[in-house]
């Protein structure tokens, strides 16, 4: 173990195996670290937190905060964090609203500097959040999802697994698992066929996809009609998994990005007809 002497720890702070902490960081009281937890310079990891093994706490990162809540109650609930974690210079986490809940955060994520993770917020395994990401309160993320920068996440939605968000979307409906949303619209635009190859998904897993992405937005079916041909049309367990996040959804679900039904074209004209139009033009 390693603390700097400028570092403020609380005796009352339980250090694992290898903890090493920077100048002028502070551990507060009842904080839980790890085994191998590196905390950087500046860094605040606040009451209520408990962090496991292999974490990095980057450059003035603030690790359970309380709730940004008008109706913040007394007692407040924790942030748990899981193993192998990198949190980069300036994330905040806030913990809980209520004493017996906390915000979670699993294994293996990279938050990049910046990225805020609100009261409530879950995030699973090998999620990666880019430059000032920002999750209201509530939110939950899957598995493998990728949030682009700037991305503001508004409370209560959900980011399915393998899903990737692009730069500067604004998200106020739940995303589906395996889709990419474009930053600029805030629609699908299709699968995260790249996510899936990488993931270890077969041919016949992306096929299947591909074919029940038809049935969601192309089809024209009634929304019940949607998940009934999901499930009886579909025996793959990607397929499962999507039908599983669309049948518990409240918010709605992001809608695909399409083309108007009429496009107009605006071709240009040649100079020589175009001074003769002007001329008939008056």
């Amino acid at each position: 173990m390693s603390i700097h002497p400028l570092a403020v720890v609380s005796p009352d702070a339980r250090l694992g195996v290898g903890v090493t902490i920077g100048a002028f960081a502070t551990v507060e009281p009842g904080v839980e670290l790890g085994d191998f937890c590196n905390v950087a310079s500046g860094v605040h990891i606040k009451t209520g937190v408990s962090a496991g093994c292999h974490n990095e706490f980057c450059e003035h990162a603030v690790i359970g905060g309380a709730p940004q809540h008008v109706a913040r109650p007394q007692q407040i609930g924790r942030v748990v964090i899981g193993d192998h974690n990198v949190f980069r210079e300036y994330v905040t986490i806030h913990r809980a609203l209520k004493p017996d809940v906390a915000t979670v955060v699993g294994d293996h994520n990279y938050v990049m500097a910046g990225a805020h993770f609100g009261h409530d917020v879950v995030v699973g395994n090998n999620c990666i959040f880019a430059n000032a990401a920002l999750l209201g309160g509530h939110v939950v993320v899957e598995d493998r999802a990728f949030v682009s920068g700037a991305v503001a996440v508004h409370q209560f939605c959900r980011i399915g697994c393998l899903a990737m968000i692009g730069g500067h979307a604004r998200v106020v409906q739940d995303v589906p698992p395996y889709m990419l949303l474009d930053g600029q619209s805030g629609c699908i635009v299709g699968l995260n066929i790249v996510g899936l190859r990488r993931a270890g998904h077969t041919v016949d897993d992306i096929a299947d996809l591909k074919a029940a992405y038809r049935t969601i937005y192309r089809r024209g079916l009634p929304w019940t009609e949607v998940l009934e041909a999901l499930r009886s049309e579909f025996t793959s367990a990607p397929v499962a998994h999507l039908r599983s996040f669309l049948g518990s959804g409240t918010r709605g679900f992001s809608q695909e990005r399409r083309a108007p039904p009429a496009t107009t074209l605006r071709l240009r004209v040649a100079d020589q007809d175009s001074a003769t139009l002007r001329s008939k033009a008056g």
